[in-house]
This record gives structure tokens, sequence and C-alpha cells, in this order.
């Protein structure tokens, strides 16, 4: 039996084998996935005194799906009257959205999916005991190479035409939850989300005299955006520490470009309010009212890049050859 040629033979595979190894080590499954997911339930628009109606209301709801590679889609619902309901189909883009259902709120990570879609839908009075639901989804996976985008969300505009027996103050209140996650599995993947909620009342041409004398230079009165601060409630007139409740932020926006880092902020249905600090007086104002969720994420090739053990592997294999070509010359 020649023991130098199977030596060498040996040692030959084995710097094949360390060759290999340092090839697969640096191709890390890419990947990055983002969800932003905002409900309200329970929205309403209460007064002290005399009554609220609302009139001229028009709720527009609209999302959009972008996935590289795809269709890229972008529906819009429209309703008007007190009600103002709307509920825009689903949108999804990618080879990944069979099964995923409409309103459909939870996550639906999975390690083979691949999709973009938003979703949206008001229902309800806000000026009823029951109030509206509002809810809004954007949520978006890649395992590829890529860029990926989805959007959702609701707007109101219309009239808010005050009819009361003395001046009232105002009061925004809703059960509300947010569910913020963002996470990728190669560094330089990027994913960001984000929601938004801001609620507010301005002064129109049919507002009453000295409607302006409480605004800010947009003509706002009276503003609620969320943040987490519950001595802010982010009434444009001033702070709140007493009757506002504000647990956490539903403006916000999160993300990463590292595998260590993933971000989530997810809470369950609390209670939200803010009451104005002033008392409007009898009179015609404007309602706006403004609901967002958005995630993007890209998935970038990522380089081999060895580990300190496959280095060492490759080292030993590079000199196994060496000493073979040695072996064989003599």
């Amino acid at each position: 039996m020649n023991v130098d040629h199977t030596r060498s033979k040996s040692l030959g595979w084995l710097g094949a084998l360390a060759a290999a190894s340092l090839l697969a080590s640096g191709q890390a499954q890419a990947g990055a996935y983002g969800l932003a997911v905002n409900e309200l339930n329970n929205f309403r628009i209460t007064t002290s005194a005399g009554a609220l109606s609302l009139a001229g209301a028009n709720r527009n709801a609209s999302d959009s799906a972008f996935f590289e590679g795809g269709v890229a889609v972008n529906p819009r619902a429209v309703n008007t009257g007190p009600a103002a309901n709307a509920d825009v189909l689903q949108v999804c883009s990618g080879s990944g959205c069979s099964g995923l259902p409409q309103n459909n709120y939870a996550p639906s990570p999975s390690s083979t999916l691949e999709f973009a879609r938003g979703d949206a839908h008001a229902f309800g009075n806000m000026l009823t005991a029951a109030g509206s639901t509002v809810s809004a989804v954007a949520e978006a996976q890649r395992n590829t190479v890529g860029a990926a985008t989805a959007t959702a969300g609701d707007t109101l505009t219309g009239s808010i035409n005050l009819t009361l027996s003395s001046a009232g103050f105002i009061t925004f209140s809703f059960m509300g939850r947010r569910d913020l996650r963002t996470n990728v599995t190669t560094m330089g993947d990027k994913s960001n989300v984000s929601i938004m909620d801001i609620f507010n009342i301005s002064c129109n041409a049919a507002s009453p005299a000295g409607c302006l004398s409480h605004a800010n230079a947009d003509g706002v009165i009276f503003q609620f955006a969320p943040d987490g601060d519950a001595s802010n409630g982010s009434d444009v007139n001033g702070n709140h520490a007493v009757g506002s409740l504000d647990p956490f932020s539903l403006n916000m926006t999160a993300g990463t470009n590292d595998p260590a880092t993933g971000r989530t902020f997810t809470n369950g249905f609390a209670m939200f309010s803010l009451t104005s600090n002033f008392a409007l007086p009898a009179g015609s104002y404007t309602l706006n009212f403004s609901k967002s969720t958005r995630t993007d994420i890209v998935v970038i090739d990522p380089p081999a890049v060895p580990v300190p053990a496959t280095l060492l592997l490759l080292g030993a294999g590079l000199a196994a050859l060496a000493f073979t070509r040695r072996r064989q010359r003599q």
C-alpha cells in the first residue's frame, strides 16, 4: 500500500474541505421583517355641555403595498356621512400573499413567506356612546435581495357643528393599542416601521368670533397626538398634568439594521383621553383626524465574511495542500 499517496490524497481532501467551508461560512441567510399595527376602539368626541353634531364628514381610507419584482397596488376607499364608515380592501404583493385574511391585524412572520401588505378600516360614529373603531396594519417580509414597503391609514375631514347651551370643554377618548416589530437576520439589512395618530380641532370661516385668539399659527385650537407622556397631552394650549391619559406613544418610529438589536413595542388596549383646557364657545369648527402605519424593509446581498474557526480550518487546509505538492515533487 502506498502510504505517502494515501496521506497526500487525504491532505488534499482536507484542503478542499477548508475552502468549501470558507465559501459557505459567509453566505448567511438574509432577511428582514417589519410590522406596524395601530388600532383604536370606542373612539369618541364628547362635550361637557350642549350637544355635538357632525356634518360633511369625508372618511378616506387607503393602503398600498410595494414588493420589488412584484406588482405594486394602491387602492383607496371614500365614504361620507355622519357614520363615515370605510373599509378598504387589503392589498398584498409578493409570493406569500395567499391565505392572508382581510382585516387581520395579527403578525404573520414566516421563514418562507415573502410579501408586503397593508389594510385599514373605520366603522361607527365617533359622536355616539359606542364610538368608532379605526384600525391599520402595514407588514412586510423579505428573505431575498430587494425592497418592500407597505402603508395603511385613514383620515377624516369634516365640520363639527356644536350646539351648546353654554360653552363646553371637548374631550377625545379611545381604547388604543400598538404593535411594532422590526428585525433583520443579516448586518446591513434594514427594517423601519412607524405609526401616527393625530386629532385636532381648528377654526374655519364659520367659527365664532375669537376662535383664532385661542389658535396656533395653523388655526388649530386643540390637538391630541399621544406621545406616552401623561403630563403632556400635546394640547396646543398647554400641558395637562391632570385629566390626561396617555399611557404610551401612538406617534413613533422604530428601526434596525443589526441582527442583535431587533426592536419590539407591543401593548394591549389601554385608555387614552384628553380634554381641552378651555371651553369652546358654541359654533362651527373643523375636525381633522389622521391615522397611519408604515413599514419599509430592504434586504441586501450579504458579503462573504469568514468566521475565526473557518480561517483556522482554511489555514490548515492550505498547509496540507502545500505539503502535498512538496511530497509530489520529491
